[in-house]
């Protein structure tokens, strides 16, 4: 995936990671976090005020929530979409009390277990993301985000509330 991406987005939206999963410089972060969301969205990304935010979280749940239920799943994962959804009002509930570092990683498995359930057993594949980058450029570029965060970090609460952002801003919008 790493040579099909650089078909999909500029050297500058790659760096713009890299800057991003290394960096603790706070406004280093946020524009590093708004050229990668530029690269899914024609809409503005910014470290936002409370208000935005609540805003957001709103929508991504709303969306997120609509997406699930939607998905035709074989009969086997239904438990799983009940599982996300209840997970799902969990998160969000976590962070609208600002606990992004503490929910990090149920971020990730929500945000995976709903990639398996759109797309079944292929989501595990390791050619996934080329395959979603050919089917729908934004949601590869977004899976391409979500594959390069770490399974665990040790970031300050800040950056671990901007890297849930960017996913919470592509699925609000998706």
């Amino acid at each position: 995936m790493k040579d099909l991406i650089t078909e999909f987005l500029d050297k500058s939206v790659i760096d713009s990671l890299s800057t991003f999963l290394t960096s603790s410089k706070s406004d280093e972060i946020c524009k590093a976090a708004s050229t990668v969301v530029s690269s899914f969205s024609s809409s503005e990304f910014k470290c936002a005020s409370v208000e935005e935010e609540k805003k957001l979280i709103s929508s991504f749940k709303r969306n997120l929530s609509l997406l699930v239920e939607k998905t035709w799943v074989e009969q086997v994962d239904i438990s799983l979409k009940e599982e996300v959804l209840y997970k799902l009002d969990k998160y969000c509930c976590e962070i609208e009390k600002d606990n992004w570092a503490q929910s990090y990683q149920p971020f990730l498995k929500i945000l995976n277990d709903v990639v398996y359930l759109m797309f079944g057993s292929q989501a595990k594949t390791s050619d996934f993301g080329e395959y979603a980058l050919r089917i729908d450029p934004e949601f590869g570029i977004f899976c391409w985000y979500l594959r390069n965060l770490p399974e665990n970090n040790n970031w300050s609460e800040e950056k671990n509330k901007v890297a849930q952002c960017v996913a919470l801003f592509f699925l609000a919008n998706y």
